[in-house]
């Protein structure tokens, strides 16, 4: 499990990080195994209220404890907050088997963020022996050209994965950035977490499915205001978490309109389907 803690500054939220091993399928040596998403939750309402908690640390501490990565909104870190004391204990609840991060918000080019600056405050924090979690719109941001400091304990978020706030996103343009942040998973070992904010069922699947076919490492479906305005935190199991052993290619293929598109394992085919604009959904389908 991870949990972050926020502290606000410039480009930068700090945050405290709990990590359980993934969960994944060793395949032969040629073959890559497969990765079953594990469960992201940012959350920025009040943790001791979470999933009507109301205020029973014991309660809200549970609920997180379904989670693998967890980050907590903005201000908690300050004495003021009103729900500071608790999050503390909640966090106390939860630390023993976990580990230390930072978690870095707005942190690509477009928000003024330099290579130089990204590549000083990771080595800081690797100092530290802390991992970072970076969210930047644009992936090359983060790990194009040199003095690239990540390793295979960090992670990158992709924000608004195929939905946002219920509608649905372009298809190629999805497939274009994922194709490139899994080359950089590839090459870097740097983990993917991808956060959709779907407002139906079909929307989830096609968010879920773009994630697993991927081979990402963690996946959340949630609110747009990440649950800052009524604590829920929905907790909604994988549509599987066996469906093979690994890929038979590692690469996404996809018909000529960009309305469909698969990746295989040995037993199953993960697909999504949509025109990016009115409807799309994901689905298995049994192989042979």
């Amino acid at each position: 499990m991870i949990i972050l803690l926020f502290n606000q500054a410039p480009e930068i939220i700090e945050a405290i990080i709990f990590l359980k091993l993934p969960i994944h399928f060793q395949g032969p040596v040629d073959l890559t195994p497969v990765t079953v998403p594990q469960y992201l939750a940012i959350y920025y309402g009040w943790p001791s209220l979470v999933e009507n908690s109301l205020g029973d640390v014991t309660a809200a501490s549970n609920w997180f404890a379904q989670f693998d990565l967890i980050v907590l909104g903005d201000g908690l870190w300050k004495t003021t907050h009103g729900d500071h004391s608790k999050t503390q204990t909640i966090i106390t609840n939860l630390i023993a088997r976990n580990k230390k991060g930072i978690f870095w918000d707005d942190a690509g080019f477009d928000y003024g963020a330099t290579r130089q600056r990204q590549s000083n405050m990771i080595q800081y924090c690797h100092s530290k022996n802390m991992n970072v979690i970076m969210n930047a719109w644009n992936p090359d941001d983060v790990f194009s050209g040199s003095n690239v400091q990540l390793n295979s304990n960090d992670i990158y978020l992709l924000e608004s994965y195929l939905v946002s706030n219920g509608t649905y996103l372009s298809l190629p343009a999805w497939k274009e950035k994922a194709d490139k942040c899994a080359n950089y998973k590839n090459h870097s070992g740097v983990k993917m977490a991808c956060l959709s904010t779907p407002t139906t069922h079909d929307q989830f699947l096609q968010a879920w499915f773009g994630t697993a076919m991927y081979n990402f490492d963690y996946f959340q479906a949630t609110d747009i205001t990440y649950s800052a305005s009524n604590n829920r935190l929905a907790f909604t199991v994988n549509p599987s978490s066996s469906y093979g052993s690994n890929w038979q290619n590692d690469t996404i293929t996809s018909n000529a309109a960009n309305t469909y598109f698969s990746r295989s394992t040995e037993s199953w085919t993960l697909s999504i389907s949509g025109d990016g604009a009115s409807w799309g959904y994901g689905t298995f389908t049994s192989v042979g």
